[in-house]
């Protein structure tokens, strides 16, 4: 059950009067699908009210709460999300099957997963600054609540049923109360006087306020009056400048100006610095070190200050992978990039931005190289090389890692890709293989192939484009694009011919051929599986290294499985077991234990095509109980379904039925299109049971 909303700040004052209005208006549209948006000026606590509205209802969600920051009008945080990046990240809270790759798609999808669930859902969408955007995310189904954030009222989605809300500055009394939090009530009342100029100065904007209290609360020595007096001073430098000119802006700045004057300047080095980070949605240790080039403890050190003095809030306090996670306030985010270009020496922008994405390069390879070995190894080029390993040792932790950090991976392909960074970009991408055959993130497949295509290119290195061209036509395979699949394996047959790169060549046969065989086209099949298997036992009868001939080894057991289902198709049993068995006795000896598992499915189905049920449903069963100890789910839903047919063979009709019932119900949160193909077919049988019954 998701719980991303970020929590309700320990020094939340006053609102009730807010909250108390919204919740009734909450409960009151229970049936429906209700949104709420929270409008005010910036730094006027629209994120902290919205987070203790869904706070406070929490238990009226059981099914989780959800989080989006659209970053929109926010001119520090770099590039907004792009909503279909924003529809990814939401569905993915709730669905773990692969993602289309259009926009309208995934918003048709959103809707669909939503209205299936069984209980309300709360979703928080911070930072819109348009009421389509808001549309383009609402879910489906009836119950759930949408809290959306915006500095504009968004009075279009008042005709939609919205409830507007405008959130405006504190009180007095409410802005004196807040400044307690941090300066202590002695202090406030020993001089009254100049608490309230403070407040003043800081238009009762939260945010104006935390910062001047973060400093009270430095200096416990610092009078009132002494820090009214320096807020005046930083309210007229700031008065006199072009940024901002209104008066509640001129006051945000007023106090980010007196915030960074009071740090360290290493902290202050380290604050300019996250301002030239403007890809990345927030920030950990691992993260801050390669940006400024830390220690991990240092880099800790220098976040701690920053949240101390109010200028880094906290995003999750203990993520079991990332730690600590810090985002930047809209403000700040604007705050410490103007600062940072006006004392940035050159290049430093460029020094900072490859640093983070030479130390997310350097990991996810470690990641490819741990999950999937067999992947072909590219070259890496740092400028920067992380002087550390990376953060994990095993496949586990590899696995989490990429879950972790995924918000970051293509946002870092189209950062290195603007910046020219021609190898960066395509060995990001093919860095990114075993992330994309975890997530089925097919938009993010294709955006991230199409700039690594173009890079590798620019990068004049025709082996890294053929790679990258591979792994494209993978992705629109999965999709069900199977002839645009086709034209990128041809493009890569054609470059590793030219380049006389017999392994690619044998790599684009054997994928031109499974693609043929997947949509019905038996004698194109036949041609391209059966030339790739001749290269490959070429390269693997001439091969010396050791490392070169189990990876030949095995690409040929993989061409006999996808041949040993031709045989299967063309009803030629004898040929399929043959080249079955030859196939599962070679991956179980590397070993490959899922592909084993996948020749196994299929030769159980071999043996149902020559009658020998027995072994057919031994063989069967085993490639079940196999997939699934590996916790590969599709390819449980897969072997599930052939072992359903194998027993309908052999005329166990209800072990048959509950078999593929089982398939379709693992294929539904992963794969609708195959749930249906096998919902189907159980109609059909039905409609026409097997010997008339």
């Amino acid at each position: 059950m998701p719980q991303q909303v970020p929590a309700v700040p320990l020094s939340f004052t006053d609102r009730e009067a807010s909250v108390a209005a919204l919740t009734a208006w909450i409960r009151e549209h229970a049936a429906y699908v209700r949104a709420v948006v929270v409008h005010g000026v910036p730094g006027v606590g629209k994120t902290s009210l919205a987070a203790r509205l869904l706070d406070t209802l929490r238990e009226q969600f059981p099914a989780g709460q959800v989080y989006a920051d659209l970053q929109s009008g926010t001119p520090g945080r770099g590039p907004r999300p792009v909503l279909t990046d924003v529809l990814g990240r939401l569905l993915r809270s709730l669905y773990p099957g692969p993602l289309p790759s259009e926009l309208e798609d995934r918003a048709a999808w959103w809707r669909s997963v939503t209205a299936g669930c069984d209980q309300p859902l709360a979703v928080l969408l911070d930072n819109a600054d348009h009421a389509e955007q808001v549309r383009t995310l609402m879910p489906g189904g009836r119950g759930h609540l949408v809290v959306v954030t915006s500095r504009e009222p968004l009075s279009d989605l008042a005709r939609d049923g919205a409830l507007l809300h405008q959130l405006d500055p504190l009180a007095p009394p409410a802005a004196l109360e807040y400044l307690a939090h941090f300066a202590g009530q002695v202090r406030i009342d020993l001089d009254r006087a100049a608490a309230h100029r403070i407040a003043e100065l800081s238009a009762g904007l939260p945010l104006a306020l935390g910062l001047v209290g973060g400093e009270l609360a430095a200096h416990p020595d610092r009078t009132l009056g002494a820090m009214a007096t320096v807020l005046e001073h930083a309210h007229h430098r700031t008065s006199t400048t072009s940024y901002p000119p209104a008066a509640t802006g001129t006051a945000v700045t007023s106090s980010l100006h007196l915030a960074y004057a009071g740090l360290p300047p290493a902290a202050a080095r380290f604050y300019r610095s996250l301002g030239l980070l403007s890809f990345t949605p927030d920030v950990d240790t691992a993260l801050a070190a390669a940006l400024a080039d830390l220690t991990a403890q240092n880099a800790e050190h220098q976040l701690q200050a920053l949240h101390q003095a109010g200028l880094l809030s906290v995003r999750s306090q203990s993520h079991p992978v990332r730690g600590t996670v810090y985002t930047l306030h809209d403000e700040a985010g604007a705050h410490a990039r103007s600062r940072a270009e006006d004392v940035a020496t050159d290049g430093e922008r460029e020094e900072r931005t490859r640093r983070v994405l030479d130390y997310l390069l350097h990991t996810l390879t470690a990641a490819e190289r741990q999950l999937t070995p067999e992947h072909r190894r590219l070259a890496r080029t740092y400028r920067y090389p992380p002087p550390g390993p990376a953060p994990f040792t095993d496949a586990t932790g590899a696995t989490a890692w990429l879950q972790a950090y995924a918000e970051h991976f293509l946002p870092a392909v189209r950062t290195a890709a603007a910046a020219g960074l021609h190898a960066t970009t395509w060995q990001l991408t093919h860095a990114l293989w075993p992330w994309l055959r975890l997530s089925h993130d097919y938009a993010a497949w294709s955006e991230s192939h199409a700039l690594a295509a173009d890079a590798a290119h620019a990068d004049g290195d025709p082996l890294a484009r053929g790679e990258i061209l591979n792994t494209w036509g993978i992705g629109l395979r999965s999709e069900h694009r199977n002839d645009a699949a086709i034209d990128k394996f041809t493009q890569v047959l054609h470059l590793a011919r030219t380049a006389q790169d017999h392994r690619g060549e044998a790599q684009a046969q054997h994928e031109i051929g499974t693609t043929h065989l997947a949509v019905g086209r038996r004698d194109l099949a036949a041609h391209f599986l059966t030339e790739a298997r001749k290269l490959r036992g070429n390269l693997l009868d001439t091969a010396e290294d050791p490392d070169e001939r189990r990876a030949h080894r095995r690409s040929a057991a993989l061409t006999d499985i996808s041949l040993g289902e031709l045989a299967i198709t063309l009803c030629q049993g004898e040929e399929a077991v043959a080249l079955l068995t030859s196939a599962r006795d070679t991956l179980l000896a590397l070993p490959d234990l899922l592909d084993a598992a996948r020749a196994g499915a299929w030769l159980g189905r071999a043996h149902a095509l020559n009658r020998d049920h027995d072994a057919a449903e031994d063989l069967g069963r085993r490639a079940v109980h196999e997939c699934t100890a590996l916790g590969t789910t599709r390819w449980t839903a897969r072997s599930t379904e052939l072992l359903g047919r194998t027993l309908l063979e052999a005329g166990q009709h209800s072990e048959a039925q509950a078999q593929l019932q089982q398939a379709r119900d693992l294929f539904a949160p992963i794969s609708p299109a195959e749930a249906e193909r096998i919902e189907s077919f159980l109609r059909h049988l039905h409609s026409n049971p097997p010997d008339g019954r």
